[in-house]
């Protein structure tokens, strides 16, 4: 978001027309960040209670599958996150040059 919109108003300077048609690539950029919540919120509606029974009768087997479910969890959480940083970053870059080119050149 950052490039972008450094770029876009870099640009705006030169040539005011571009303003908000080239906005699209700050909005993509911020539909990215969206994907991230969206995975956080299913990842968090994940999580479950154990019984207390459940935990006295086998400690070490919940233990096991506790730790597997939060790993997952982390991971899956990461991986979303690294994608999202790449996407974000793509798209800023190619807007940005968008930006520019079209500063430059508008026909």
């Amino acid at each position: 978001i950052f490039i972008t919109g450094s770029s876009l108003l870099g640009a705006a300077v030169r040539a005011p027309r571009i303003t908000s048609k080239n906005l699209i690539s700050v909005i993509f950029c911020e539909a990215v960040a969206i994907y991230g919540v969206i995975v956080a919120i299913i990842l968090q509606s994940k999580i479950e209670h154990n019984e207390e029974a459940v935990i006295r009768s086998r400690p070490e087997a919940v233990r096991n599958v506790a730790m597997n479910a939060g790993y997952s969890m982390f991971w899956a959480g990461i991986c979303c996150g690294i994608g999202n940083l790449a996407c974000g970053v793509c798209v800023g870059i190619c807007g940005s040059g968008c930006a520019l080119a079209d500063a430059q050149n508008g026909a």
